[in-house]
C-alpha cells in the first residue's frame, strides 16, 4: 500500500513538473511573440495620437547592480522602471526585457517630441526608487525609430537598427536609429566588413605619414603612420568608422598585422633614401592582454629594419592594467618605443601611469588646441610635461597647428611636436619629398629660424 502511495505521489509531481513547463514555455513563448510584434506593429487599439516608435531602452551598470542587490530585488526595480516608462509615454507597450534592456513601443507627434518624450523618460528612471529597503537611480540611454516608415522591415531588422544606434559612440542619451544607420553614411557596415579581407589582402589600405618634430634635436625623427582606405567600389571610408568596425569583429588584428608589415617596408624605403625615422604604429587596447598576438607584434617589430614603435591609448591601458603593464615591459624590455597616446583624454590614472614603462607621453591634442583660448588648459599641459618628465618619458604635444602653440610648447620644455603646422599625414613618396626639402634648412639654420622661416608649413 505503502509503495501504490510513493507511485501515486512521484506520478502527481511529474505531472505537475510537466505542466509547470508547458506553462512557462508558453508564458515564454507569448512574451517573446508580444517582444517581436511590438517591434514592428504599431500599438492598434489605443487613440490616434501620432506616430508609432519601437524603442529599446539600455541601463547602465545593471549588472553591477545585479550582482550586489540579487535578482529579486533587480526583478523588483525592473518593474517599477516599466511603470514609469509606461507613465511618461503615451500608449506604451512592453515588450522583451533583458539583463540590461527593455523593448518597448510608444506614440508621439513626431521625431522631434519622441526625443523629448524619451529624454523625459531617462529623467523618470533617475529619479529615486527604493525596493526593500534600498534605494535605486538608474541612468542609461535609448535609441528608437519610427514604425511608420519601416513596416517593411523585419523585426531582426528593426530591432538591429535600434541596436546599432545604441553600440555607436555618442555622447547623446536619445539616439535615432535612422542617426547613425541611413543618415550617417550611404555605406552600410556590413559592405564595409565584406570589403576589408579583399582591402588586407590586395593592399587597398595604405599608410600616411605625419612627421614628429624634435625640439631638442632640431629635425624630424620620428612619424605616426595613420591608416587610410579608399576602396574601388565603397570610396573613401573614414579611419574611425573601419577602427570601429574592426574592433566589433575582431578584424583589427589582420589590419594591425598588415600595418606592421607595410610600415617596416616603407621603413626599408625611407633608408634608401637616406632616412633613419622611427615609424610608430597605432596599437588598440583590444589587442595588449592577448600574449599570443604580442609576441607576433614582438616578432614582427624586430624583423623591421630600423626602428618601429607603438602608441597606445592611455583609456585602453587602464581598462586592463596588469595585462597591458605585463605586455608594455616585455616591448620595452625589447628595445621598442611605447607612447601613451592621447593622454588627459580618458580617466587618467597617476597609479597606473607611474606603473608604465613607457618611453614617451602624447598630450591629447583637446588640450594643445586651447593653449592660446583657455586659461588652464596650458596650466594642465604644463604639469603632464613636468610629470612625464619626472617619470623619465619624452613628451609629444598633439595638434599644433598655429605657431603661437609652438612656442608656447617649447617654452614649457616640450620635447617633441606633431601637427599641421608641422606637416600634415602624406603617403611614402610626399613624406620622402618633405624630408629633402628640409634638409637645408635644417643644416644651415636650425629648428628655430627653420619653424619661423617656413610659414608655408601651416598651410600643408
Amino acid at each position: 500500500m505503502l509503495l501504490i502511495l510513493v507511485s501515486l505521489l512521484l506520478c502527481a509531481a511529474a505531472i505537475l513538473a510537466v505542466l509547470l513547463a508547458l506553462r512557462l514555455r508558453e508564458a515564454s513563448a507569448a512574451a517573446l511573440a508580444r517582444g517581436a510584434g511590438q517591434r514592428i506593429v504599431a500599438a492598434e487599439d489605443g487613440p490616434d495620437t501620432g506616430q508609432s516608435y519601437f524603442a529599446v531602452l539600455e541601463f547602465d551598470r545593471f549588472s553591477a547592480i545585479r550582482n550586489t542587490a540579487g535578482f529579486e530585488i533587480v526583478n523588483a526595480v525592473l518593474g517599477m522602471a516599466g511603470d514609469r516608462i509606461k507613465a511618461a509615454l503615451d500608449n506604451v507597450r512592453l515588450g522583451r526585457t533583458g539583463q540590461n534592456f527593455v523593448e518597448f513601443t510608444f506614440r508621439s507627434p513626431s521625431d522631434d517630441q519622441a526625443r523629448r518624450d524619451l529624454a523625459s523618460c531617462l529623467d523618470a528612471l533617475g529619479e529615486k526608487m527604493v525596493v526593500s529597503g534600498v534605494e535605486f537611480r538608474l541612468k542609461g540611454k535609448v535609441a528608437f525609430a519610427s514604425l511608420g516608415s519601416d513596416r517593411a522591415r523585419s523585426p531582426d531588422a528593426m530591432l538591429g537598427a535600434v541596436i546599432t544606434a545604441l553600440s555607436r559612440e555618442s555622447t547623446k542619451r536619445v539616439r535615432q536609429a535612422e542617426e547613425f544607420v541611413s543618415g550617417q553614411s550611404s555605406i552600410d557596415d556590413l559592405d564595409i566588413l565584406r570589403a576589408l579581407p579583399r582591402a588586407i589582402a590586395e593592399n587597398e589600405l595604405a599608410l600616411h605619414y605625419q612627421p614628429k618634430f624634435d625640439c631638442r634635436g632640431g629635425g624630424i625623427s620620428s612619424a605616426e603612420a595613420l591608416l587610410r582606405w579608399t576602396s574601388p567600389t565603397l570610396g573613401t571610408i573614414p579611419t574611425d568608422r573601419i577602427i570601429a568596425l574592426a574592433e566589433r569583429t575582431g578584424a583589427i588584428r589582420d589590419i594591425t598585422l598588415w600595418g606592421l608589415n607595410q610600415a617596416s617596408r616603407d621603413q626599408a624605403a625611407l633608408q634608401a633614401a637616406g632616412h633613419e625615422l622611427t615609424i610608430f604604429i597605432n596599437l588598440s587596447g583590444l589587442l595588449i592582454a592577448d600574449d599570443a598576438f604580442m609576441q607576433e607584434v614582438l616578432r614582427l617589430v624586430r624583423q623591421a629594419p630600423g626602428k618601429l614603435g607603438l602608441e597606445i591609448t592611455e583609456t585602453a591601458v587602464i581598462d586592463d592594467p596588469d595585462a597591458a603593464i605585463e605586455n608594455i615591459a616585455a616591448l620595452s624590455a625589447a628595445g621598442v618605443p611605447v607612447a601613451i597616446d592621447d593622454f588627459g583624454s580618458g580617466l587618467s590614472s597617476l597609479t597606473y601611469l607611474k606603473r608604465l614603462p613607457a618611453d614617451e607621453l602624447k598630450i591629447d591634442r583637446a588640450f594643445v588646441s586651447s593653449l592660446t583660448s583657455s586659461n588652464r588648459d596650458p596650466l594642465i599641459v604644463r604639469a603632464a610635461i613636468d610629470l612625464a618628465h619626472a617619470l623619465e618619458m619624452k613628451v609629444t604635444a598633439e595638434g599644433v597647428d598655429d605657431p603661437m602653440s609652438l612656442s608656447l610648447l617649447r617654452v614649457m620644455g616640450c620635447d617633441m611636436l606633431q601637427g599641421y603646422f608641422i606637416a600634415r599625414p602624406a603617403p611614402l613618396p610626399k613624406l620622402v619629398a618633405f624630408l629633402e626639402s628640409e634638409k637645408p634648412h635644417l643644416a644651415s639654420a636650425g629648428p628655430r629660424s627653420w619653424l619661423q622661416d617656413r610659414p608655408e608649413i601651416a598651410a600643408g
